[in-house]
């Protein structure tokens, strides 16, 4: 019986650590995605500023007509 109560002790706190483990790894995880979708956002607005720049470009030297509106 203390055998088999060992066993359940030692499985009880095995899991505890893969549990722990798991905790880190996903918590590791959601701040790579957050990150991640931040640098997104930055080049989504750096691209949108460069392509506004190549338009004004264009209409200023007559390669696009100016947009009415």
């Amino acid at each position: 019986m203390k055998s088999e109560y060992r066993q359940a002790v030692e499985l009880v706190i095995a899991q505890e650590a893969k549990l722990a483990e798991a905790r880190e790894i996903h918590e590791e995880a959601v701040a790579r995605v957050t990150q991640t979708a931040e640098w997104i956002s930055l080049n989504e607005a750096s691209l949108n500023a460069c392509e506004d720049r190549l338009a004004k470009l264009e209409v200023k030297l007559g390669l696009k007509p100016q947009a009415s509106g």
